[in-house]
């Protein structure tokens, strides 16, 4: 019934559909099988995450965690829809100019972690000529980024820029 409800809501065709396989191993561990990856990635918990959920340490292998990798896919996908967006303003991202941290902040709801925010840092090394496109293109790109537009009703995911200028035809 559930299933039918939500296929009803649908307002567009589906034109893909992403098959994963998922093992679950002792210790906490999946073994995630995406598309085209030949090796399965594996998922887990680490630190924090096993405290909070009382899992003494020694009785699990350390690996990220599904939420590490929702934070990390979320980062991916932001930086591959800036990098784009800059370069086709002509702003150069190669050779070291262009990169991004991100940082999940996650909380307890009924004793479950969610992702509440994720904050991405970008730095810009490009000519000060570039620096008001490289604001303005920063401020929207966000809505064409997929993983964005999945999760952002849910999370607040913001991009910060750092712009740090470098003079025209200078060595870099």
């Amino acid at each position: 019934m559930l299933k039918a409800a939500i296929r009803s809501e649908r307002k567009a065709e589906v034109v893909y559909e992403s098959r994963v396989r998922v093992e679950a191993k002792s210790g906490g561990i999946k073994l995630v099988y995406l598309p085209i990856e030949t090796k399965a990635i594996p998922m887990g918990m680490h630190g924090p995450i096993a405290k909070h959920y009382k899992i003494p340490e020694g009785t699990y292998t350390p690996h990220a965690s599904t939420l590490d990798y929702v934070v990390g896919a979320t980062a991916g996908c932001l930086m591959g829809t800036l990098n784009r967006a800059l370069q086709v303003r002509k702003i150069a991202t190669d050779g070291g100019r262009f990169h991004g941290e991100a940082v999940g902040e996650l909380e307890v709801e009924d004793g479950v972690f969610v992702i509440r925010r994720i904050r991405m840092l970008v730095r810009l090394r490009a000519e000060e000529s570039q620096r008001e496109a490289a604001e303005r293109v920063t401020e929207v790109y966000a809505s064409q980024c997929p993983v964005y537009r999945t999760l952002a009703k849910a999370i607040d995911i913001t991009t910060e820029l750092d712009f740090q200028p470098i003079i025209a035809g200078a060595a870099q």
